[in-house]
């Protein structure tokens, strides 16, 4: 029973933790399950999150997912146009609520400047205020940007933001921010005119850590661990919070807290 426990709650935990998602299996559906605007995107047919709107608007897709701490973010991204202020996009790393406009987040904004200087940067979002806390490299997405980013923190606060477009990873900044401090969704942003409405893509998004709330689950709740586990009540054994297990002399609860 202890072995049965312990993969059971590993596997509950870790699938909420952090996700893999190349679309392969031709929809946003399941495995992860993305919701927001979803009569805006499809999979395209070679397999890609695709932008496929036919108005002038902004769209999101969300899913669920709650790593920070220790956490790296690759994805690919492509717009079929020269970005402006009107036509870019956002991906949220990390996100409080479902509102990209009105949340605590911190995210990559590709694109929507003024002039050839559109670059990949990183920001953090306080509610309605939005601060650059890494500024890419101008120029680098003015014309049609077919890039792979790759954002990583770890469990101090320190972030840093990366940029291929030829094959290679290369930096584009550091910084260090603690303004955020937990996450319940990642997603995608973007805002376009009518004529971008179909032209923005997005793929092969890997979203994982080393330090999520599985791993301090069982760093700080060692209960699997060094208890001898007998019999477990069933009508327990599936809320996390609470075990119902028997020593050979007496029935006792055990809360996490």
């Amino acid at each position: 029973m202890k072995l049965v426990l312990f993969f059971l709650f590993f596997i509950s935990f870790s699938l909420s933790a952090q996700f893999t998602d190349d679309f392969s299996d031709g929809d946003f559906s399941t495995n992860p399950t993305w919701f927001g605007d979803v009569n805006n995107f499809e999979v395209d047919s070679i397999f890609r999150l695709h932008l496929n709107d036919s108005i002038a608007n902004t769209s999101t897709l969300l899913t669920n997912c709650n790593v920070l701490s220790n956490g790296e973010w690759i994805f690919d991204v492509e717009f079929k146009f020269s970005p402006s202020t009107n036509n870019f996009g956002k991906v949220y790393l990390a996100s409080s609520t479902t509102d990209f406009n009105n949340t605590d987040a911190v995210y990559v904004k590709i694109g929507g400047q003024t002039g050839n200087v559109d670059e990949v940067s990183l920001y953090v979002q306080n509610g309605t205020n939005h601060n650059k806390i890494i500024d890419g490299v101008d120029g680098l997405v003015t014309d049609n940007p077919n890039v792979k980013i790759k954002v990583t923190r770890d469990d101090l606060g320190n972030w840093e933001l990366f940029l291929d477009t030829n094959g290679l990873f290369f930096s584009q900044g550091n910084a260090f921010d603690l303004s955020v401090t937990s996450s319940n969704y990642f997603g995608v942003y973007c805002k376009y005119t009518i004529t971008r409405s179909d032209k923005i893509w997005f793929d092969n998004f890997s979203v994982l850590s080393t330090s999520t709330i599985t791993n301090d689950f069982f760093v700080e709740k060692r209960l699997i661990d060094i208890i001898d586990i007998k019999s477990v009540s069933n009508t327990n054994c599936f809320n996390p919070l609470i075990y119902m297990y028997d020593d050979g002399s007496v029935e006792k609860k055990i809360i996490l807290k």
